[in-house]
């Protein structure tokens, strides 16, 4: 992305003209589970930006990284108007929650209408004929469909399976032998999210993207019973899944850590089309974008859950 020129052709008068500068980036949830990840790629660059809402984040970023951090709220107009104005690339992301939608259309529109060329949108793998979206998955096409009305120029939606990351704040059970997780006895292509970064960093660079719609997954499709032994020979202990109901005491433990009614019923019912869907496709988009295999859950169990579930213990180089 450095801008260089170059010389004129022998016999000739006038100096092609210069590459194009740097297209300046913004970086939306850069603390995010696929966000943090974004932003150490890009944290030395100064034609990035990040866009945070609190403080005490914006606090954090500013000694980290290199390009200027906006404090704003993605759903006020006015913030979002601040921080789109000269850019002209954006990575869109926000979790699932009761303001995702407002979130990411008031940030879009208002990218549009600042004339912003490109957005790469982090959405979700969909799932397959015959399976009717849940909030979590069609809160990210009512989004895409936002966008690609407004006229964006180039749009990228990352369509990723579950993030093996998510499973992080079990390391400590898992460690001591148990993966308990709702999705039920199907296959999935469990991703790790630094290949979702990695795609998305690609795309937010390159001079012509891939574009459209990219699925992202890991290399094999994987049961809950397989990962926990993938999880378990990193570990170097016995780990098995333990499959948890969807019913009135999987919602009170969530009610519990202060998760949303609206949002429990979302992840209802992703769990069951997970269930319903049984083993999923597996999408190439590491391979298209980044010609290269995905990292594998062993490279995930190795590389980022041993040293999360043993402090203190490094895992290999990543």
């Amino acid at each position: 992305m450095t801008a260089h020129t170059t010389q004129p052709a022998p016999g000739t008068d006038t100096a092609p003209e210069p590459e194009s500068e740097p297209a300046t980036v913004l970086v939306t949830t850069p603390r995010g589970v696929v966000g943090r990840h974004v932003t150490e790629a890009l944290r030395d660059r100064s034609d990035v930006r990040f866009l945070v809402r609190s403080a005490a984040t914006a606090q954090a970023l500013e000694g980290a990284v290199r390009g200027k951090v906006f404090r704003g709220d993605a759903t006020n107009a006015e913030d979002v108007r601040r921080a789109v104005e000269g850019v002209d690339r954006l990575f869109l992301a926000h979790p699932f929650a009761e303001d995702q939608i407002a979130a990411e259309a008031t940030l879009g529109m208002a990218a549009v209408e600042a004339g912003v060329r490109r957005i790469v949108k982090l959405g979700a793998r969909r799932f397959g004929s015959g399976i009717a979206p849940d909030a979590v998955t069609g809160n990210h096409d009512v989004i895409t469909d936002r966008l690609r009305d407004a006229g964006i120029a180039e749009l990228t939606v990352l369509q990723p399976d579950r993030f093996l990351q998510n499973f992080l704040p079990a390391a400590t059970a898992i460690a001591q032998g148990t993966l308990a997780d709702p999705a039920g006895p199907g296959a999935r292509g469990y991703v790790d999210v630094r290949d979702i970064a990695d795609v998305a960093v690609a795309e937010l660079l390159a001079d012509r993207p891939v574009g459209g719609a990219i699925e992202i997954s890991g290399p094999a499709a994987l049961t809950l019973a397989e990962l926990a032994a993938s999880f378990g020979n990193a570990l170097g202990v016995p780990v098995r899944h333990i499959d948890i109901p969807l019913g009135d005491a999987w919602r009170a433990g969530l009610a519990e850590r202060g998760v949303s009614p609206q949002t429990i019923d979302g992840l209802h019912d992703l769990y069951t089309n997970y269930r319903r869907e049984g083993v999923a496709g597996l999408g190439e988009g590491v391979q298209r974008v980044l010609g290269r295999p995905p990292r594998s859950a062993d490279d995930f169990a190795m590389q980022v859950l041993r040293p999360a579930a043993s402090p203190g213990v490094p895992g290999p180089g990543c």
